[in-house]
């Protein structure tokens, strides 16, 4: 009919569904050669949503942008919508993102989130041990100078490792992980600053995953 607007046209980027199974580094690229306004018709277009895609160009948008923090918010907000599409794949890349950029930002509440939300999709798809692998990167991390996190969030991590070790079967990893976390409750009794910040284990060598 003359004078009505036409459709918007969703397609879908063999570009970016490729991207997107190789993880975070190669996705963002293809996000920043391809922009903001293609890459919400894609999105759109995966999710079977075309309101989405008013709503997610300025995200992607800000997703590649040089300000970490905006970054590490606008690729939160993302991975929220595609846990709620159901799009297992499209949320773990994303929250690698989140991820990612939180630790160039050293913003602990968003890695710690970002560390949650990566091991429940991968304990959900049936893999303790990537679960357990990211809460384990998270303490290696926080051991480094500089890099200060909430001492539940440290317990909560080797509550995480160690439950997770048993679901894996893995008793010998489960009982060394509660040995360490109680060297760390031990430093967090006795008010040490580096329950807070620093390495708790100066000297040891980093935490590793069970085989």
């Amino acid at each position: 009919m003359e004078g009505t607007p036409a459709p918007l046209q969703l397609t879908r980027s063999p570009r970016l569904d490729n991207a997107l199974r190789f993880g975070w580094d190669a996705f963002s690229r293809t996000l920043a050669a391809s922009g903001a306004e293609e890459a919400a018709r894609w999105l759109a277009a995966r999710v079977h949503d075309p309101e989405l895609a008013d709503v997610a160009e300025p995200l992607l948008e800000s997703s590649i942008s040089a300000d970490l923090e905006e970054s590490a918010e606008a690729l939160f907000t993302l991975a929220e919508l595609a846990e709620e599409t159901g799009d297992d794949l499209l949320a773990d890349t994303l929250w690698e993102g989140v991820l990612a950029r939180a630790r160039d930002a050293n913003n602990e509440d968003l890695i710690i989130e970002a560390t949650r939300r990566l091991a429940a999709l991968a304990e959900r798809l049936g893999d303790p041990l990537a679960a357990a692998e990211f809460f384990i990167a998270f303490l290696n991390w926080r051991r480094q100078d500089g890099h200060a996190a909430d001492p539940d969030d440290v317990l909560d991590a080797f509550n995480e490792i160690v439950r997770l070790a048993e679901v894996d079967g893995a008793r010998k990893a489960a009982a060394e992980y509660e040995y360490r976390q109680a060297g760390f409750a031990r430093v967090l009794e006795a008010e040490d600053p580096r329950a807070v910040e620093g390495d708790w284990e100066p000297g040891r060598p980093a935490y590793e995953a069970w085989e």
